[in-house]
């Protein structure tokens, strides 16, 4: 894999930065392009943009230590330190706590400003699933992180001992649960923009992006390696862990709220 893609000196330009920078522009260009379909000024998509990248970083640290709070003991600052290891960089992101605290952020924020948040959602909602496509390829896969449980199967992939995957399981092969991320980050989004040629109805896509996500996420964290403090239990051959009852109730959520949008419509 290639984590670091160039150095100079004590410089290093990591694939995980490189695959963020890239999913973040290319999000915001779709999002303004379809900004005014939704009745969004295309500054209104630049403003809130900044907001959801704070939040999704902070979000994503916070989850990312909450779990693994033995890490840091005795040198609390590195939880917030960017300069560690001789690079640039904080290593320890999880995904589903930038999610959340993105979605809270951008809520507040719109309330604040007196915007519509659900015709936020639907301008920008299809480029989350693209940048996760892009990053769980170009960042993860690359950098070896979010790495799957060792297989026998055909698909599965040895990693560098050098890095996280396999640092863990060196010389195993692994399922490359990031592939199959990228896979279904990249086919939901063309399934949203498909759908959405059919938007009836305020958060039409936004509802369907999320509750699509919550599938998503699910079907790959049953190939994914998480640490047994983060196993919640098992229910015949598919395992629970903590970010499943988060995404239980964001499934929920939407599904409920696209339903009743679905309803509402029908009636009228």
């Amino acid at each position: 894999m290639y984590p670091v893609l160039l150095k100079i000196g004590s410089f290093e330009l990591r694939s995980w930065s490189v695959a963020f920078a890239i999913s973040v522009v290319v999000g915001i260009v779709i999002a303004v392009r379809r900004a005014p379909r939704f009745g969004v000024k295309p500054s209104t998509i630049m403003d809130i943009a900044v907001v959801i990248m704070i939040a999704a970083i902070v979000g994503s640290r916070l989850w990312y230590v909450v779990y693994h709070i033995n890490e840091f003991k005795g040198h609390w600052f590195d939880i917030v330190n960017p300069f560690q290891d001789g690079y640039i960089g904080i290593a320890g992101l999880s995904m589903i706590g930038g999610v959340v605290l993105a979605i809270l952020a951008s809520l507040v924020y719109a309330w604040m400003k007196k915007w519509s948040f659900v015709a936020l959602g639907d301008a920008i909602a299809p480029s989350f699933l693209l940048g996760a496509g892009i990053q769980r390829l170009g960042g993860c896969f690359l950098n070896g992180c979010c790495f799957g449980r060792p297989t026998d199967s055909f698909f599965g992939v040895v990693f560098p001992p050098k890095g996280v995957a396999g640092s863990y399981f060196p010389g195993v092969p692994l399922w490359p649960t990031q592939l199959l991320a990228s896979a279904l980050g990249f086919a939901g989004f063309a399934l949203v923009l498909w759908l959405g040629r059919r938007h009836s109805f305020p958060g039409y896509t936004l509802w369907q992006v999320f509750a699509y996500y919550s599938i998503d996420r699910f079907i790959v964290d049953q190939f994914r390696y998480y640490e047994p403090s983060q196993i919640l239990g098992t229910i015949g051959p598919l395992t629970i862990n903590v970010n499943h009852v988060v995404l239980a109730g964001v499934f929920v959520f939407c599904a409920v709220l696209w339903l009743r949008g679905c309803s509402g419509q029908r009636r009228a």
